[in-house]
């Protein structure tokens, strides 16, 4: 066996049993987390500028709102900093309790949270709070998430098993659209209590999540690394950034370039077609159609990527996503509600290429004592920018004169899967290989 690489036996050393129990922790913990950040990014869309931004412009309070939604994405870093920093120290399960626990009590109390009316500046100021709690949360739980299913299981099927806890994103996605096309059909009185349940009933997921992740053991391979504490960094974000500074640059790029575009097309999407008068209920059930895809297209990408690898997989769903986008936006101004279904399932197609193989890709280029810090900040960063992105395409359509000149808001993918692009020909091809130790 060559030093520095982690057996195909030592990852077998978990049993079938828990090896399901493992998958559907990183699968339901991923639901939690993106059906909390969807229901508020849906609601951020719909129901936040009027609840806790009441103003003159109703231009004013989408873009007040949009900036909550991005704080909540700037500050996963940190999270993923704090959550990288105790993971490759003292293990990965304590971090995925702990976030599980921190995104099921903010998004709580966003549910509970009484608006301007009722307790004026103090409602968007707790909103604020909650969603920096909730972000928080959120870029702790990713890289562990991810690391208990890579770390557990053998190399060759590395890209399909973490793409099911990729899965989760979807299944997430698909939970809270389906749950808002069910709302909005609702009169609007009833809408503006109606859109805290699914806030509340987050509580009774986390129970679920934390029974299941709490019988999870600690993965062979970090295990396998703490028997050589001489070797344990003090600082293992130091200790990344001397060895792994380029190729952080690298993954942010890829990953930034596979996931933004999702806040463009769904989230950016859900309050543009409220400002052009497109059916939003329609759309809802179109995103949830897309969801259901997105659940069988995510690991069969994977499971492609681990017979051709990641990087040509990925490069051919950026290529496709930046004119899906273009259609759909046309035809969400013409009104085309068939031509729209048919833009938003491009957009998923290639967003499932490029994002199906992210997980793998991540873990893949950090070794095990700093691989949480390196794959959960690789991520948060390219989190943090494409929650951005909602604020400023909302911000380029106001400087464009307002609906329907939306031409330059797809702008924002072509420059991401550039970037993206050139990131994937400097990254290596790891499909297959050993985990770096």
């Amino acid at each position: 066996m060559e030093p520095g690489t982690i057996t195909r036996s030592a990852s077998l050393t978990t049993s079938r049993s828990e090896r399901r129990r493992i998958v559907l922790s990183s699968l339901l913990g991923n639901t939690i987390e993106w059906y909390d950040f969807y229901i508020y990014g849906i609601s951020a869309a719909l129901f936040f500028p009027a609840i806790y931004f009441p103003g003159d412009s109703a231009a004013a309070g989408t873009l007040a709102s949009f900036g909550v939604l991005a704080g909540g994405f700037l500050v996963r870093p940190i999270g993923g900093l704090i959550g990288g920093h105790i993971g490759d120290l003292y293990g990965r399960k304590k971090v995925l309790v702990g976030s599980m626990l921190g995104m099921g009590l903010s998004t709580t109390a966003v549910g509970l949270l009484p608006g301007h009316r009722t307790i004026g500046l103090w409602a968007a100021i707790l909103l604020v709070l909650a969603r920096l709690l909730q972000g928080l949360a959120a870029g702790a739980e990713y890289g562990g998430s991810v690391l208990m299913i890579v770390e557990h299981f053998p190399s060759r099927r590395r890209g399909f098993w973490a793409s099911l806890g990729n899965t989760g994103v979807f299944a997430g996605g698909v939970f809270a659209t389906l749950t808002f096309a069910v709302i909005t059909r609702f009169p609007p009185d009833h809408q503006q209590f109606l859109w805290r349940v699914p806030f509340v009933a987050s509580a009774l997921l986390v129970a679920v999540g934390l029974w299941i992740r709490l019988g999870v053991s600690e993965t062979p391979a970090f295990k396998q690394a703490m028997t050589d504490q001489e070797q344990r960094p003090a600082a293992p974000v130091v200790a990344m950034l001397k060895r792994y500074r380029g190729q952080v640059l690298i993954v942010v790029a890829v990953a930034t370039a596979a996931s933004l575009p999702y806040q463009i097309y769904v989230t950016y999407g859900t309050a543009y077609t409220r400002i052009i008068g497109f059916d939003v209920n329609l759309l809802l059930i179109f995103q949830t159609i897309i969801g259901f895809l997105a659940l069988g297209l995510t690991p069969l990408f994977g499971w492609v990527s681990d017979l051709f690898g990641r990087k040509r997989l990925m490069a051919a769903g950026l290529i496709v996503m930046a004119p899906a986008v273009y259609m759909l936006f046309a035809q969400l101004n013409a009104g085309n509600a068939p031509l729209v279904l048919v833009a938003l399932v491009l957009c998923e197609i290639g967003h499932c290429m490029a994002y199906g193989p992210l997980a793998a890709l991540l873990a893949e280029h950090f070794d095990t004592r700093t691989r949480y810090t390196g794959t959960g900040l690789g991520y948060q960063l390219c989190g943090a920018l494409s929650g951005l992105a909602p604020l400023v395409a909302a911000s380029i359509l106001t400087a464009s004169g307002g609906a329907p000149n939306v031409g330059w808001v797809p702008f924002i993918l072509v420059v991401t899967s550039v970037v993206g692009l050139v990131a994937l020909v400097s990254v290596k091809e790891l499909a297959g290989k050993p985990l770096p130790n």
